[in-house]
């Protein structure tokens, strides 16, 4: 059977497309091991606070990533507000730099904890870290 390059194209895509939604399925697993996280409370942030994710959103993996079939990982920090949203999300680290960074934080905004309590009142939760792994697989 004959192919045009167009076909052939199509079948790459769809080839790609599935390996992607594998790895972002993978992906989904490394960075959800642990639904709780912890962060800090209080004057100067002293007091440890475990906070509960109730919604994570999987990482797609990037296309350039997959096509050098590379592995990684971003370390990420931000805080949870009253509501339970993450706000102020940065990279501390990545590895390799420039690769997953910006997949990460479109993942990371999107997630979801139970709005965070101590001593009965609802508190902003700071300094939280969270490593997402990304692994070809």
């Amino acid at each position: 059977m004959f192919f045009s390059i167009g076909d052939k194209m199509k079948k790459i895509d769809k080839n790609i497309s599935v390996k992607t939604l594998i790895l972002s399925l993978a992906l989904f697993i490394f960075a959800s091991s642990s639904f709780s996280d912890v962060g800090y409370v209080g004057e100067d942030d002293k007091i440890e606070l475990d906070v509960n994710r109730i919604y994570t959103q999987a990482a797609k993996f990037p296309r350039k990533a997959l096509r050098l079939a590379k592995d990684g990982y971003v370390l990420i920090e931000f805080d949870i507000d009253t509501d339970g949203s993450v706000i102020d999300p940065y990279v501390v680290e990545s590895e390799p730099a420039g690769l997953f960074e910006r997949a990460a934080m479109k993942a990371i905004r999107k997630w979801l904890y139970e709005p965070p309590v101590y001593e009965g009142v609802s508190v902003k939760v700071n300094d939280v870290q969270v490593k997402l792994t990304f692994k070809v697989q």
